[in-house]
């Protein structure tokens, strides 16, 4: 009987320790920072919630590492398509609830568009044959947020640092 207890508190121990590590990593965050939200992000990212139709899009949250742009694209056979609005030039760190860009026309209901970066190439405008999208360094790919229209969407609110 005290073997079976120990077999099971042993069993009990060895999971604790394997979901701590699963949960906390080896916490390497080189490269990442902590963002006003609690949120590790590397050095760039972006965050765009849902939307509803309308010719603007919210950004909720970039974060750059030299300054740059936000680039809306229209969804071609799931990838970025014909650009629909740019940002103005947003400075290096983090911009948080202020960011809106116009778009050339509405979205529509079930519509997917892109919010991707791009990083300025020091003219302070937006030219999309020279100024280079932000890659991500783990991903090797474009670093977008995928932004999902939709009519029951609610109005991107205000996020809380």
């Amino acid at each position: 009987m005290k073997t079976k207890i120990a077999l099971i508190f042993g069993i009990i121990v060895a999971t604790g320790i394997g979901a701590m590590f699963l949960f906390l990593g080896n916490d390497d965050r080189s490269g990442s920072v902590e963002d006003s939200t609690g949120l590790i992000v590397g050095e760039n990212a972006i965050y765009v919630a849902e939307q509803p139709p309308s010719n603007i899009v919210s950004v909720a949250i970039v974060r750059l590492q030299k300054p740059g742009f936000v680039v809306v694209h229209e969804n071609v056979d799931e990838v970025p398509g014909k650009v629909l609005g740019v940002s103005n030039l947003i400075s290096s760190g983090e911009t948080k609830n202020s960011l809106s860009i116009v778009l050339s026309r509405s979205t529509l209901d079930r519509e997917t568009i892109y919010a991707m970066l791009y990083f300025d190439n020091e003219d302070g405008i937006f030219d999309i044959t020279k100024d280079k999208p932000v890659i991500d360094s783990v991903a090797n790919e474009p670093m977008m947020a995928i932004v999902a229209i939709s009519k029951d969407a609610t109005e991107p609110g205000a996020i809380n640092p």
